[in-house]
């Protein structure tokens, strides 16, 4: 008889794909749903130990003769019994697994028996702890990456790992006569900097998918990347924004609608944070789509609601790699894919350069400010604020890197980081921070700093209001959204830019945001310069 617990279950069947055999089951009443399924699973060697204490000691020894092992132990004070040997373990590089069952969260400090905080009670002496909570979402998901995470942990690293489940207890749990199935995957690493003939392999299942597709998020590469970046984009749809990609082609505004015909069927992903968060919703729902993750540290990232593979290796080192690949091994790349993307790009590009730019809006300007510093000769670097700024400058912005806070993509000091980064450029580059009115408010003691120099230029987007606000969807029913969401506010940057000693200018009109854009990229100036335009509601 097997009990029907999803998580159980998952765990068990990732124990079986990872090669672990030997198993120490501690008796216990909480772990008794983890206990009693893999035993009745019958693929795998257990043995009964009743101290944990020693049984940890056991377990140990199970994997130094075995590389690796498990061990099952109930809730409570249980847990910390084990703590020994996990110590023994992280300090001879043995990886030993570490299963607790605990109660369910709602119990934990309330005085319920057998219950402590058990997540994170070996987080000095483990490589990865995880808890397989109830999660919002898909928790089938999440408890696959969590658990396959702390498995490969344990295995690459030879570290031990705590993989911590809650659980109701066995007379709150259905039962059934066969294990429930339950679908999993295991995730491959593949350690590209010791095994070329894995990376080869993989490249070749990539060129037999039929939709192939690369993925950029926000990060900072070297010039070799850009170059091989180029070339790789002759071959395969490249996804990427100016966060990463100096070429990148906007494809933000097609995204929602775009046919099936262009969903990809393979993903290689690689960097951060991407600021066009629907592809992240859009792909999430693509049936048996294959993602795989390059990251030099192994990270299992991805946003995409599933993970098949992770290289680790720097995405510099796999993007140089793959037009040689491709050179030596000719794959059959799917044309009809590849330039169905290509004649998207194109027709966003013609999109977004025929919007009407002869009022005054926040697109109007950042698209005037990109086609002005074109023409600039001299050294410059562009940092965006969050929100919209950073959303029209993935639209307008091309021919160079933009830097934008997009790690958490909070409005948290955005202008400030502008201002350290500008603090130490050579003699000769410019710093340009285009940012919205909230995002400079929020963060106007970035002015009241006596290391910003000359080469400051500011522009911001007022509109009185966080005019992103307007856009998210949802948001119509909330009373009285303009002033407790959006920040509804009269306030503009004179005085701000009189007490701190930075020129100002403003711009009310089409024609006045013209002129000082230009006086902001070719004034001489021994301070900083401010352009704030005034935008209508």
């Amino acid at each position: 008889m097997f009990y029907k617990e999803d998580k159980v279950n998952l765990l068990i069947g990732l124990l079986k794909e990872y090669g672990v055999k030997k198993v120490v089951l501690c008796p216990g009443s909480r772990n008794a749903i983890i206990v009693n399924n893999i035993l009745e699973e019958g693929n795998f060697d257990c043995y009964p130990v009743t101290d944990e204490r020693s049984a940890g000691f056991f377990a140990l020894g199970l994997a130094l003769n075995d590389e690796v092992s498990a061990i099952v132990v109930t809730s409570g004070s249980a847990l910390l019994n084990v703590a020994p040997a996990v110590v023994e373990a992280y300090y001879q590089k043995v990886p030993l697994i570490v299963i607790s069952a605990d109660r369910p969260q709602e119990d934990i400090d309330q005085n319920v028996g057998q219950t402590m905080r058990q997540y994170g009670a070996l987080d000095n002496y483990v490589a990865r702890s995880v808890n397989l909570t109830d999660a919002m979402g898909d928790n089938a998901y999440y408890h696959n990456r969590l658990i396959n995470e702390a498995l490969s942990s344990a295995i690459t690293s030879s570290r031990p790992v705590h993989i911590n489940v809650p659980l109701p207890s066995p007379a709150e749990c259905a039962q059934s006569l066969s294990l429930p199935d339950v679908i999993y995957n295991k995730v491959t690493k593949i350690e590209s900097r010791y095994d070329e003939d894995e990376l080869g392999s993989f490249m070749d299942e990539m060129f037999q998918a039929k939709r192939p597709m690369i993925i950029i998020g926000q990060d900072h590469y070297l010039p070799a990347f850009q170059i091989a970046l180029d070339k790789v984009r002759e071959n395969v749809v490249v996804l990427s924004e100016p966060l990463s990609d100096e070429h990148a082609r906007p494809y933000a505004g097609f995204i929602d609608t775009m046919p099936d015909s262009m969903l990809p069927d393979f993903i290689v992903y690689m960097g951060g944070t991407t600021v066009c968060r629907s592809i992240n919703s859009r792909f999430s729902s693509i049936p048996n789509l294959t993602v795989w993750r390059v990251d030099k540290d192994g990270e299992f990232s991805s946003p995409f609601r599933r993970i098949d593979g992770v290289i680790c290796c720097t995405p510099c080192d796999f993007i140089t790699e793959l037009p040689r690949y491709i050179l030596s091994n000719n794959p059959k790349i799917s044309k009809a894919f590849y330039e169905e993307w290509q004649q998207a790009f194109d027709c966003e590009q013609q999109r977004l350069q025929s919007i009407d730019d002869t009022n005054l809006t926040a697109s109007s300007t950042v698209k005037y400010f990109e086609e002005q510093l074109e023409d600039m000769e001299y050294d410059y670097h562009v940092h965006y604020g969050n929100s919209t700024a950073v959303r029209l400058a993935c639209q307008y912005a091309n021919g160079h890197k933009i830097w934008c806070n997009r790690g958490v993509n909070g409005i948290d000091g955005s202008l400030s980081t502008a201002a350290g980064f500008s603090a130490i450029c050579s003699t000769g580059e410019m710093v340009f921070c285009v940012l919205g009115d909230l995002s400079f408010f929020y963060d106007q003691n970035a002015l009241w700093n006596s290391n910003i120099k000359d080469n400051l230029r500011i522009i911001i987007l007022n509109d009185k209001h966080g005019g992103i606000f307007d856009k998210v969807k949802g948001l119509e029913p909330c009373s009285e959204r303009d002033r407790f969401v959006a920040g509804r506010h009269s306030a503009d940057a004179r005085g701000i830019c009189t007490q701190n000693d930075i020129g100002y200018l403003s711009a009310k009109t089409v024609e006045e945001m013209h002129l000082g854009i230009v006086t902001l990229l070719t004034a001489e100036s021994e301070r900083p310069m401010l352009l704030e335009v005034i935008l209508k509601d």
